[in-house]
């Protein structure tokens, strides 16, 4: 798949002194479209949003999915507390961990015992414990934005493909937030307001980072 990537933002992932000037939140989506595009393209989640596997295997990915935002939430919970730039990102709106829970309790109930973390999903939560306040906000990037936009339509091929029913997909339910294209308008804008080349350079090396790992889960669970 050839993708493009805007001369400004070329030259901003390769120049500190142009990471600094351009739009941060436009630097991030082209400088990191390879490695998306790259992630999204992994066999399983292909397939899966193809209605080529199972609802089984929906379920496996969804009982993945719960330590990684274990971790971001109780991360950024912790680090908007003490760090400003953490706290200006943080919204409670964006938790999904008790909707993941609540998926899994209306499908299986309350007693059935979640998949343990595969090796990939144990790194990569260890990876956002562990991360620096940009690191960790590189990880809330991909995910929530991500949530927020393609993620709708992962609900809805769900819902299409195995017939998974509205009130088990609530992970995808953000009916909280009345408008999100504002709201993801308003955390670009936050985006665009990190002027620190060393803090933009940390967030996007990350940003890379965390669609590999996302890749390699996809891959695991393909395996």
């Amino acid at each position: 798949m050839t993708t493009t990537t805007s001369p400004s933002a070329q030259a901003a992932s390769q120049d500190p002194a142009a990471l600094s000037a351009a739009s941060f939140s436009v630097v991030l989506r082209d400088a990191t479209r390879e490695e998306h595009t790259a992630a999204e393209e992994r066999g399983f989640i292909t397939q899966l949003m193809g209605g080529e596997l199972s609802e089984a295997d929906y379920w496996r990915l969804l009982a993945q999915y719960l330590p990684l935002y274990e971790a971001l939430e109780q991360a950024i919970e912790a680090a908007a507390a003490e760090d400003d730039l953490a706290a200006a990102f943080h919204d409670p709106r964006f938790a999904r961990v008790a909707a993941i829970r609540a998926d899994l309790a209306a499908r299986f109930g309350a007693d059935h015992e979640i998949d343990a973390p595969l090796p990939i999903t144990a790194r990569y939560a260890h990876r956002i414990r562990t991360a620096s306040v940009p690191q960790l906000l590189a990880h809330h990037y991909l995910r929530y934005l991500g949530d927020l936009s393609g993620g709708q339509a992962i609900g809805a091929l769900v819902a299409r493909h195995y017939q998974v029913p509205r009130e088990q997909l609530t992970m995808w339910d953000f009916s909280d937030i009345d408008a999100p294209k504002r709201v993801k308008d308003a955390y670009r804008a936050h985006l665009d307001e990190i002027t620190d080349p060393a803090v933009r350079e940390e967030f996007l090396a990350e940003t890379k980072l965390g669609y590999e790992l996302a890749g390699e889960l996809f891959t695991a669970l393909e395996r």
